[in-house]
């Protein structure tokens, strides 16, 4: 059998398609219609061969369409090929031919395609994720509001039902427009934390399908919420050959320029997901105050390097530590009990307790819903912060 390659540059309303021999001779180039149908019936003589289609929005739902059938999909990120995101001449022809020709010479490798769950836990955590971003803007508006006419809200937290009752009785404070941009910015934060709770009810019931997820919430300062934003932008451990891999997809190594022996590291890469970064480095200011062995790292760089920059250091150690668990399929040890003189059996006791009780309220929010919505943000309350 002839080894053939499809290259398909699929836009909203149309698929360009190039079919080319392994040699390079093209045996057909075709333009139709974005339609799953067309495409299915164009593509059916070819259903043994390697198709490529680039990573955009319109490519990616025809990838899933088109894997459900059973097609060999190869998605690839246009801007890691120059030969097609240097390239001059920009037309569906040339695009089609270049992702056809480029992975047949193998100067392209496919991107990770996750499953439809870990696609739909992805979707929803991201949401969420914005959701958060935009009530602190919210949020942000109504301090600078009320700072503007000299108001300050004593309560520990402005937006809880004490801080409500201080800045309504400060309404009179505020000229009417004021005071209808106030009540309107309210009323935003209220609706989008109803729908942050709705979000999280929906991320806690699949969550608690996943046992990944319950290895990651066994880690200090990371609970549902945070563990399903972690594995969703992972997908599967297996697919990173080793910690360093997964480290380097975290964007959590330092760039290097070399020249001669003249080796230059610079900043990290930052060349993952942006959410997934923020997910570890969030958890690492929860790991550096409640574990003792990620502490005493911190502690013993950040004079050196200081705090950003030992926070980055650590996030990366607690990327690898979460390749070890998945991989090996087990639960977050702070410290090793064998390796300590006097372990502190009430330490991993507490631990292993606030690992039952993440669990459980991740469960209690699936069935009842997020009644209180803090899942998001678990308090320590006496749990382990004083070992």
């Amino acid at each position: 059998m002839i080894n053939i390659v499809i290259g398909l540059d699929v836009h909203k309303r149309s698929v360009y398609a190039t079919v080319m021999e392994n040699n390079g001779d093209i045996i057909i180039q075709r333009n139709m219609e974005n339609n799953i149908e067309m495409v299915n019936e164009f593509l059916s003589d070819y259903r043994d061969h390697d198709i490529v289609i680039e990573s955009s929005t319109s490519g990616k739902y025809l990838c899933k369409e088109l894997l459900k059938l059973n097609y060999k999909i190869h998605l690839i990120n246009p801007s890691k090929v120059p030969e097609i995101y240097n390239n001059y001449k920009k037309t569906d022809r040339e695009d089609s031919f270049q992702l056809a020709d480029v992975f047949r010479k193998g100067g392209m490798k496919g991107i990770y395609i996750p499953s439809g769950e870990i696609e739909n836990i992805r979707s929803l955590v991201r949401y969420r994720h914005s959701l958060g971003e935009e009530i602190t803007l919210k949020k942000n508006k109504v301090h600078a509001l009320l700072t503007s006419y000299g108001i300050i809200i004593k309560a520990t937290d402005p937006f809880g039902k004490k801080g409500l009752r201080e800045i309504e009785n400060n309404y009179s404070n505020l000229n009417y427009s004021d005071r209808i941009v106030l009540r309107s910015l309210l009323s935003d934060i209220s609706y989008i934390k109803d729908r942050e709770r709705e979000i999280e009810t929906e991320i806690s019931s699949r969550a608690d399908n996943s046992n990944d997820i319950k290895l990651l919430m066994t880690i200090p300062g990371i609970n549902f919420y945070t563990a399903a934003g972690i594995l969703s932008e992972i997908g599967t451990i297996n697919r990173f050959d080793n910690k360093l891999k997964f480290a380097s997809y975290s964007g959590l190594i330092p760039s290097e320029h070399s020249s001669g022996e003249k080796v230059v590291k610079g900043h990290i890469t930052k060349h993952a997901p942006s959410i997934l970064r923020f997910f570890l480095v969030e958890t690492v200011h929860s790991l550096i105050k409640y574990t003792k062995k990620f502490r005493s790292k911190y502690l013993s760089i950040v004079r050196r390097l200081g705090k950003k920059r030992s926070i980055i250091a650590i996030a990366r150690i607690l990327a690898e530590t979460i390749y070890s668990m998945l991989k090996n399929n087990v639960k977050f040890v702070d410290q090793e009990r064998k390796k300590m003189a006097n372990p502190d059996e009430l330490y991993f006791k507490r631990l292993e307790e606030l690992s039952l009780k993440k669990i459980s309220n991740m469960r209690r929010i699936a069935n009842n819903g997020n009644v209180q919505g803090d899942s998001a943000n678990l308090i320590y309350r006496g749990g382990i912060k004083d070992c």
